[in-house]
């Protein structure tokens, strides 16, 4: 038997102190007069007697069906165990304004779908990562392209950037995108999808979810990066390719290390997601699978596929379908992360209930073999 309704207490007994807060934002995005955040953790301003309340609610950690988000947002499930539903094929593709591709990570093609939304008046409000001097990532209501350009690139980092949403809303906005990881887009979703409360969540047009193996707690990158004998404040980018953690630094320099060695700066419940290419966003981005300067693009929803068609007519970015060996190499790593992960859960998961029944997880496989 599933729980399917708790507070904020509950929420800190089975989320946070069970290590599996991912830092989204969801919890308080719209709740902020009891929710506040300290060292990437919720935590409550004042006492909330509620006894079933938005925060646990909207919570991807609490619970998370996905085929019943799939139906109801996509009207069908997958047939792609690895790569979740998606539409039509899955391309290769980059911007076409050159000043877009100087300040982006790959192929830029998040940020041309941004500003062309913003300039053709399809949005008001794009909600992405922007990180400060000393990279620490927030959420940021960007409403020009100067905005969206100045967010551009990968931060490796967390932010809890469904804040973002609830800071769109409070300004007043009514046509908002939501840049997000796959944690970020499973907490929209689940705002967008509940029955108990209405958020006016339907204002979030269009989700980009950004491919997703882990991020780094910050930290712990600290102490990686001065152990590399740099420090975070000399960092002008981040990137990950062929297997190494790369650090270009604002002197010109280029560090690498195996991407292996990172593991210990991973955050803790990154280990219990299974989801990397961002399967519940109307269209999801990463570098895997594309060659350097472009990106792999998967379309899931109508208004995903609708914005990409809509931007390659328009010229705004330029495409080419991803060939089987390259969509390999996107299957491989998703496939990577949930075999890992899907343990990880296992192995964290106690006594299973089936109506009377109590089965270990280990067992419940032969057990339901008939």
């Amino acid at each position: 038997m599933i729980k399917q309704k708790g507070n904020i207490m509950d929420l800190e007994a089975e989320v946070v102190y069970n290590g599996l807060c991912c830092y989204c934002g969801t919890c308080g995005a719209f709740c902020k007069e009891y929710i506040t955040y300290e060292n990437e953790i919720p935590v409550t301003k004042k006492k909330c007697h509620e006894i079933y309340g938005a925060c646990y609610d909207f919570c991807p950690r609490t619970s998370f069906a996905p085929f019943e988000v799939e139906r109801a947002v996509f009207g069908a499930t997958r047939t792609d165990n690895l790569l979740g539903y998606y539409k039509g094929d899955i391309l290769t593709a980059r911007a076409t304004d050159e000043a877009i591709i100087a300040e982006a990570q790959d192929g830029g093609v998040v940020s041309a779908l941004l500003v062309s939304m913003l300039e053709q008046g399809e949005i008001d409000a794009a909600v992405v990562s922007k990180t400060s001097e000393t990279w620490e990532p927030e959420p940021f209501v960007a409403t020009k392209r100067e905005d969206i350009l100045a967010a551009a690139g990968s931060k490796y980092t967390q932010c809890p950037s469904v804040l973002g949403v609830g800071d769109a809303f409070e300004q007043g906005y009514k046509r908002v995108a939501l840049v997000g990881l796959p944690c970020h887009i499973q907490g929209m979703r689940k705002v967008q999808l509940s029955t108990g409360f209405d958020v006016g969540a339907g204002r979030v047009k269009i989700q980009i979810g950004l491919f997703c193996s882990e991020t780094f707690e910050m930290s712990m990158l600290k102490n990686k990066l001065e152990e590399l004998g740099t420090s975070i404040e000399e960092v002008e980018k981040f990137n990950i390719k062929r297997g190494s953690f790369i650090v270009h630094t604002k002197a010109g320099d280029e560090i690498k290390t195996p991407i292996k060695k990172m593991s210990e700066c991973v955050r803790e419940a990154c280990n219990y997601c299974y989801d990397f290419a961002a399967e519940f966003a109307d269209v999801s981005v990463g570098s895997i699978g594309s060659e350097p300067g472009w990106s792999t693009v998967i379309t899931r929803s109508d208004a995903g596929e609708n914005l990409v068609k809509r931007a390659e007519e328009e010229g705004v970015i330029e495409t080419k379908k991803l060939s089987e060996e390259q969509i390999e190499a996107v299957r491989n790593l998703a496939s990577y992360k949930k075999r890992r992960n899907l343990k990880n859960i296992n192995d964290k998961t106690g006594t299973v209930r089936i109506l009377n029944m109590l089965v270990e997880p280990e067992m419940l496989e032969q057990f339901l073999s008939v």
